[in-house]
């Protein structure tokens, strides 16, 4: 294969002589500098991709692609026809309807606020992960019936969060007292309800703010707890992809009537506004490791150009014209990019496979920090972005010292020679 007269100078002149090894140093340094840049950029993007992606299929096993809820807690008027009209987007795969509520859990002396879901559990396991999410009990067992007596909520079936569970001391069988805000007036004056709940079961989501702050109990037992007989106040809703979420919610919401509906990352918008501009910052940041030796690299083509005067003086002389020798350097510049790069994909790729393959246990992991081992996802598109924005910064980097070289006057350069 036969390559242009430039490129072979320039492999020349990046292969110092022995009293050159000085600069043929500083060539390595900013080859190895764009390497480890490259390699970085690749290691952490992927490292904050795991992360994004492990968090939101945590969100997602315990909520719903798209939620639809009530603006009060009077619950959703009609709720029958706008989970009819739902069935039928030709995006959505499951929904599930439920009544939820604030409550407070006490045992013994130990008391804890709530978010209480009565769900349908046939329905509520073709939307979210719940069901694989248990850890102990049964999620059928939220439909047991009531315990003889008057009551007839006493000894209905309650699934606690982990977290919930670990603080009241709670296991698989114990009782639980829940105190609803429904309130009655009596001799003894305004009193909230209060029934004695069974724990089928314990669930692990994954998030903290999910194990500590939710409890299910059976749609049915909701509606007699807070007094709403047939009432819902929320959909949960599962669609084909998660890209289609946004879409869905728009469609649903133009319903109309008194709820609004969501997708699951307008639900945690901060969480992932958080991800996306810490990724941002990240980025910014390490790129600076690729400047500092595109610094290097123009470094080194200026004092290439220094020691190669006289050679830049003869190949004018002979008829060498200003662009080709502005090619010449662009050239070695580029060489000494693409190296470094090529350098780094292969170092990060191949860290990042290393992980996959043997994760790295995360200090604390599953006891300050739920995720127990370092994500890591490999994504193509960052990696075309990181090799384009290094070759951009490496030619960049070349611009000024073959601009100079293509100025140098033949006879200057020659004269003492």
């Amino acid at each position: 294969m036969k390559f242009p007269f430039e490129f072979s100078i320039s492999l020349r002149y990046l292969k110092a002589k022995q009293k050159e090894s000085f600069i043929s140093l500083i060539s390595v340094i900013s080859v190895a500098g764009v390497a480890l840049g490259v390699m970085a950029l690749i290691i952490v993007m992927s490292v904050m991709n795991g992360f994004r992606e492990d968090i939101r299929r945590r969100i997602i096993g315990s909520q719903a692609h798209v939620v639809i809820a009530s603006y009060d807690q009077g619950g959703i008027e009609n709720w029958e026809q706008v989970l009819a009209r739902a069935e039928e987007h030709p995006l959505v795969t499951a929904i599930s309807p439920y009544l939820s509520n604030q409550v407070m859990l006490k045992k013994d002396h130990h008391v804890e606020g709530v978010v209480i879901w009565g769900i349908d559990t046939q329905r509520e396991t073709k939307v979210t992960q719940l069901r694989s999410n248990m850890k102990s009990g049964s999620l059928d067992k939220l439909n047991q019936p009531p315990l003889p007596g008057k009551n007839p909520l006493r000894g209905r079936g309650i699934i606690l969060g982990i977290e919930v569970a670990r603080r009241l001391g709670l296991l698989t069988g114990d009782q639980v007292t829940v105190v609803a805000p429904v309130f009655k007036v009596t001799a003894a004056g305004t009193v909230p309800k209060v029934a004695t709940f069974q724990v089928v079961g314990i669930f692990e989501a994954g998030m903290y703010e999910y194990d500590a702050t939710f409890a299910y109990i059976s749609l049915a037992t909701a509606q007699l707890l807070f007094e709403q007989p047939g009432m819902v106040n929320g959909m949960a809703i599962r669609v084909k992809a998660l890209e289609q979420a946004r879409q869905v919610a728009r469609d649903l919401q133009q319903g109309g009537g008194n709820y609004w509906a969501r997708d699951f990352m307008s639900l945690n918008r901060n969480l992932a506004t958080a991800l996306a501009t810490e990724k941002i910052v990240m980025f910014v940041i390490l790129i600076m490791i690729v400047m500092v030796a595109a610094f290097n690299i123009a470094s080194t083509l200026i004092m290439v150009v220094m020691e190669k005067k006289k050679d830049i003086g003869i190949l004018k002389a002979m008829g060498a014209s200003r662009r080709f020798i502005m090619r010449l350097f662009m050239l070695e510049g580029t060489l000494i990019g693409v190296g470094g790069t090529l350098l780094g994909l292969i170092g990060g790729m191949a860290t990042c496979l290393f992980l996959k393959l043997y994760p790295l246990h995360i200090p604390g992991g599953g006891i300050v920090y739920y995720i127990e081992k370092l994500p890591v996802s490999l994504r193509w598109e960052d990696v075309l972005l990181i090799t384009g924005v290094t070759m951009l910064v490496c030619l960049i980097s070349a611009v000024y010292p073959a601009w100079q070289a293509s100025r140098l006057d033949p006879v200057e350069a020659i004269r003492y020679e």
